[in-house]
């Protein structure tokens, strides 16, 4: 099984497809209008119900649902008789009443980035399109949509990347080009000609600091000659046989 999730190309496409469904008539389907009006309505019932993506059908003079479909009801974690005959406003959309974005504010949801009101999880992000038909004298919105709330958690989880990144970036001070330091001494002239120890310029320019020790080659300089160490010594090379 695939578990590859659908790029928005492949959203796009499907509910490119979707609207070619919709718009589909019954003098498209060969022989339907012959047919009994029982068989058409199971037909159109299922044709409705076998799409991937949610449907849902609001009355656009009162803004009541009056039909739904199994993907949307699925996605609302509600049953059909707790939806249909239900005001959208604040019940599966989360514009307030007056503001609605087709009805009062004039504007095109057209593959569009929305939420949705649901049980389970509350609200999530889907990509909706809405289209408006006139049947007799009476109109409706066709609004279908489908969830895109994981590919939008991946996108915040990869800008929440991104920004941890560039943060750690900005921390980190890199020393570059050549820095003149004392033969002797190991102090490293800085940029205004004083001479600084090695470690203060390091710490100063940079996110290092320094804990101390000594070396191998230093601690027989140093203490080589000293029973403590010497003992020391021979203890640490028997632990290793």
């Amino acid at each position: 099984m695939n578990s590859q999730k659908p790029t928005y190309e492949e959203l796009e496409q499907r509910i490119a497809e979707l609207e070619s469904r919709e718009n589909l008539s019954l003098h498209c389907i060969p022989d339907l209008e012959s047919d009994t009006t029982e068989k058409s309505t199971f037909f159109i019932n299922e044709l409705f119900n076998s799409i991937l993506s949610g449907v849902v059908v609001v009355d656009a003079a009162n803004r009541k649902i009056i039909d739904v479909n199994s993907t949307a009801l699925e996605m609302l974690g509600r049953s059909k008789k707790n939806v249909i005959g239900k005001e959208c406003h604040n019940f599966i959309c989360p514009a307030e009443r007056g503001k609605c974005p087709i009805a009062d504010l004039g504007q095109t949801v057209d593959r569009s980035e929305r939420e949705l009101l649901t049980i389970n999880s509350g609200r999530i992000c889907i990509l909706k399109t809405v289209k408006t038909i006139s049947i007799g004298e009476r109109s409706y919105y066709i609004e279908s949509f489908i969830d895109i709330s994981e590919q939008k958690e991946a996108e915040q989880a990869k800008e929440q990347l991104i920004r941890e990144l560039y943060d750690a970036l900005e921390k980190v001070k890199t020393l570059s080009g050549l820095m003149p330091i004392c033969a002797k001494c190991k102090k490293i002239r800085d940029d205004k000609g004083y001479w600084n120890n090695l470690e203060a310029y390091i710490e100063k320019n940079s996110e290092a600091s320094f804990s101390h020790g000594l070396c191998p080659e230093c601690s027989e300089e140093l203490y080589g000659d000293k029973q403590w160490y010497i003992k020391g010594r021979k203890k640490r090379k028997n632990n290793k046989k």
